[in-house]
C-alpha cells in the first residue's frame, strides 16, 4: 500500500492499520515514495507495527544513537553505549532497507543493553515508548509527503508495543496545545539561548536557575532538553514560554556542522578558559599558559563560564573541583552533554591550601 498524504493523512492511515491488525513497516517521507541514492538525503520516518500496534518508531533527523544516548543520560548510563561491541542489524530485510539502514542501530543497541542487564526491562520499555511518542508528534504535524506500507515484515526481537488509538489521542491533544505557543516557539529543534541571566536568576529558585542556565546555552534543542530533564517536550516548552516572550531567552536554529578549515599561520591563539571563582589560580599559572602560546580567559562565575565556553570554543578548560554553584565534576557533565564539547580536555584542580 502506498500513496500521498494529500489523499490519506497519517492519523487515518494508522487507524486503518489498527483496525486491520496490520503487521509491517510504515515508511513516510517528504519527497518521493521510492528514493534513490542519487536524489540525496531526505527526511523520513519509520514505524514498525505488529498486529495493529506500534513496536518501534524513528526518523533520520538525528544521529543514529544520539536519541538513545540522550535517554540513557536520565539513568546516568550515557557511557554504556561506548562499551558495547559493534553489532549487526537484527531486523528482517525490508524493501527500503537501504534508506532506513542508518536508523536501525538505535533499536539494536537498546536491545543489547537489555540483554546485558545494563537496563532493566521497565527502563527499556519507557525509553521505547518515549521514542514512539516523539516520532508520532512529528508525523501527525505533517500535511504533505508520501507513504509506503510494507506488510508482513517484522522487527525482531520485539520489546513492547504501544496501542495506536491511545497514542494518537494523547499526541493530538499535545499538538493542539503546542500550536498555542506560536509564533514564539515553532519547532522542537530550536535551541534556547540564555541572554538575560540576571532577570532569570531573580525569577527562579537557585536550583531551577542552575538547571535552566546549564541547558540553555544555544547548543541543545528543546527536545533534547526535555529528554535530559526527564520531562516531555510540551512541559518544557510551556515552562520556557514566558521567558522567551520577555526576551530573556532567545530561540536559535539548530547548529549546523561547518567543514573545518586548515589553520593558517595568522590564526588566533588556542584558548584556555580558567574558571577561577575564588581566585585560586596563581599568576604563575597564567604566565605559563601565555608562554606556551595560549590565550587565557578568566571567568569567575561558573554559570557564566558555560556561555563563555560555548562562544569561545577553547582548547582546554581549567576548573576547581569544588565551586559554590556546582562542582567541577558537574561542570564536566554539563559540557559533555553538548555535542561540540564531548572530547574537550578538562583539568580539575584543588587549591594549594584547601579549607579544612
Amino acid at each position: 500500500m502506498y500513496g500521498s498524504l494529500h489523499e490519506f493523512d497519517i492519523r487515518s492511515l494508522l487507524e486503518l492499520i489498527e483496525r486491520n491488525q496490520g503487521t509491517g513497516q510504515l515508511l513516510v517521507e517528504t519527497a518521493h515514495c521510492v528514493p534513490t541514492p542519487q536524489e540525496g538525503e531526505r527526511q523520513f520516518w519509520l514505524i514498525s507495527l505488529k498486529d495493529g500496534q506500534i513496536a518501534y518508531a524513528t526518523d533520520n533527523n538525528h544521529l543514529p544513537l544520539q536519541r538513545l544516548q540522550d535517554y540513557l543520560r536520565r539513568y546516568q548510563m550515557e557511557s554504556a553505549l561506548e562499551r558495547l561491541p559493534t553489532i549487526e542489524s537484527i531486523f528482517l530485510p525490508l524493501t527500503s532497507s537501504a534508506l532506513i539502514g542508518r536508523a536501525l542501530p538505535e533499536y539494536n543497541h537498546l536491545w543489547l543493553l537489555l540483554e546485558r542487564h545494563v537496563l532493566e526491562a521497565s527502563q527499556g520499555k519507557k525509553i521505547l515508548e518515549s521514542m514512539i511518542h516523539e516520532t508520532l508528534f512529528d508525523l501527525l504535524s505533517l500535511d504533505q509527503g508520501y507513504f509506503v506500507f510494507e506488510s508482513n515484515t517484522v522487527i525482531q526481537p520485539q520489546l513492547a508495543t504501544v496501542e495506536i488509538g491511545m497514542a494518537l489521542s494523547k499526541v493530538t491533544r499535545e499538538i493542539q496545545q503546542w500550536k498555542q505557543l506560536y509564533p514564539y516557539i515553532t519547532s522542537p529543534e530550536q535551541c534556547p539561548l540564555l541572554t538575560k541571566s540576571n532577570e532569570l536568576k531573580q525569577a527562579l529558585t537557585p536550583s531551577a536557575y542552575r538547571s535552566l542556565a546549564v541547558a540553555c546555552q544555544g547548543e541543545l534543542s528543546l527536545r533534547r532538553i526535555a529528554r535530559y530533564l526527564k520531562k516531555d517536550l510540551l512541559t518544557i516548552s510551556h515552562a520556557l514560554y514566558p521567558y522567551i516572550q520577555r526576551g530573556w531567552l532567545h530561540l536559535l536554529d539548530p547548529p549546523q556542522e561547518v567543514p573545518q578549515k586548515a589553520p593558517s599561520p595568522s590564526a588566533a591563539l588556542p584558548k584556555v578558559v580558567c574558571v577561577d571563582e575564588k581566585h585560586e589560580l596563581s599568576d604563575q599559572m597564567g604566565y605559563l599558559l601565555e608562554q606556551q602560546g595560549y590565550e587565557k580567559i578568566i571567568v569567575n562565575d561558573p554559570i557564566e563560564a558555560l556561555s563563555v565556553i560555548v562562544r569561545s570554543q577553547p582548547s582546554l578548560i581549567l576548573s576547581p573541583l569544588e565551586m559554590s554553584i556546582f562542582s567541577g565534576e558537574e561542570l564536566c557533565h554539563c559540557l559533555r552533554s553538548l555535542p561540540a564539547f564531548v572530547n574537550l580536555p578538562i583539568i580539575l584542580f584543588v587549591p594549594e591550601h584547601p579549607d579544612p
